[in-house]
């Protein structure tokens, strides 16, 4: 059965330039994409890609409503992997994170979102590339907002795997984030 298990490297929280300085595209670009992404086949590792686990893209619109700058990261522990979702406005095909929980404690639901107490989405959590429409190319920084980035090569690379067996869309497989160094 296929798993999936992040390596999140510790370092990988250390995104900052300059830590006294605010958030921003300027300043959040250190340490990017050092985790890593391994696709296994019950014990059998299938492959393995480097991503952004981490959320430093934690300002402006995307600033966190939790106690921490970073806190829409997804925790370490388990959780699910909704395969190939609505894209939406995102490149190629994308995947759900889902039942589990950001490190600042906030509940992600079978649809990939936050509820606020108001009622409304908060965020959208997926495993996506680092695609820009605008570039026409990845960028050279991975930008989460609490998602799991690939580049757009190793995402489609992903996809062969889960083609190759035979998941199709709404399709749940386990997955579990473990935090190393």
């Amino acid at each position: 059965m296929l798993n999936i298990v992040v390596e999140r490297m510790k370092k990988s929280y250390d995104f900052k330039v300059n830590p006294n300085k605010e958030g921003s595209f300027e300043n959040n670009w250190q340490n990017n994409s050092l985790d890593w992404f391994c696709v296994y086949n019950d014990k059998c590792e299938l492959a393995r890609f480097h991503c952004q686990s981490v959320a430093n893209y934690c300002f402006g619109d995307m600033k966190s409503n939790g106690a921490t700058e970073h806190g829409d990261t997804i925790a370490e522990g388990y959780f699910k992997i909704k395969c190939f979702v609505e894209p939406r406005s995102f490149h190629g095909e994308i995947h759900g994170i889902i039942e589990t929980k950001d490190i600042d404690g906030q509940w992600i639901n079978h649809d990939s979102m936050q509820i606020g107490d108001d009622g409304f989405q908060t965020g959208r959590w997926l495993i996506h590339d680092k695609w820009s429409n605008s570039l026409n190319r990845d960028t050279n920084t991975a930008w989460s907002a609490g998602c799991i980035i690939l580049s757009s090569g190793d995402l489609a690379a992903f996809n062969r795997i889960l083609h190759a067996y035979n998941v199709k869309s709404g399709d749940i497989i386990s997955g579990e984030i473990v935090e190393e160094g």
